[in-house]
């Protein structure tokens, strides 16, 4: 494209996934974009997870590692990504390799009739309670916000970079539902949203730190403290556009 492209990754503990992941993205992107950035974000990381990628930006020019000890949840990790991406589009996914990177070609050639494109899983694969708790999540932002995505958090989305620069991220938030924020202050903007589905895998290595049973598991709970996170979150976002 004749367009640059900042691609960024929250990475918490993946140690296991960071490498294959980082070689994937660049294989992708220099065959794509002459202009182009890969950003790391690892928040709280306590494995090799710094390590691997420190060693890898002496491989790759354009790699840049943005890490901090504290851990401000996935909503700290997705704003430290977004705030510090400098190219006309922006693209994340997440460091678990539970997406295929290649399948941006789906959003790509929409990007030029959207502001914001967002895949939506076509398949779920995650443990049964995960999934449940996803469709009640979605279901009840449609309620609360009226917002007509049928993946509220697909961790697979591209925006043109001015949707972002007028969004005022609440510095609180430590959930998904900084999401719905990036999402209501597009719409109020003008901008607007497309959806393609995009394919959904098994985690194959590491674990998430949102379950209580982890890879592999039929049945995995979502911890309470995510849980408590995700109402708080999403009052203080229904504060900030409705009051």
């Amino acid at each position: 494209m004749n367009k640059s492209i900042s691609v960024f990754v929250p990475a918490y503990n993946e140690e296991e996934n960071i490498r294959d992941l980082v070689f994937e993205i660049n294989d992708y992107l220099k065959n794509r974009f002459q202009d182009h950035e890969i950003l790391i974000v690892s928040e709280g990381s306590t494995d090799k997870t710094n390590e691997i990628v420190k060693e890898l930006e002496g491989q790759i020019p354009h790699l840049k590692l943005l890490a901090r000890p504290e851990n401000f949840g996935y909503a700290g990790a997705l704003r430290t990504g977004f705030t510090n991406s400098k190219k006309d589009l922006i693209f994340y996914t997440d460091g678990d390799r539970q997406f295929d990177i290649k399948e941006l070609d789906l959003l790509l050639p929409m990007i030029e009739k959207y502001d914001i494109v967002t895949g939506y899983k076509i398949k779920r694969h995650d443990p049964l309670m995960r999934i449940w708790t996803s469709k009640i999540y979605n279901w009840t932002m449609r309620l609360l916000f009226g917002l007509k995505v049928k993946d509220v958090n697909c961790a697979f989305k591209l925006y043109r970079r001015e949707v972002i620069d007028k969004v005022d991220f609440l510095p609180s938030l430590t959930q998904g539902v900084i999401n719905v924020e990036i999402y209501l202050t597009g719409l109020k903007n003008g901008f607007t949203i497309g959806e393609v589905g995009v394919h959904h895998f098994h985690r194959a290595k590491g674990k998430t730190d949102a379950e209580i049973g982890g890879r592999g598991k039929i049945i995995a709970f979502v911890k309470p403290r995510i849980i408590w996170g995700f109402i708080k979150d999403t009052f203080k976002v229904w504060r900030k556009f409705y009051l």
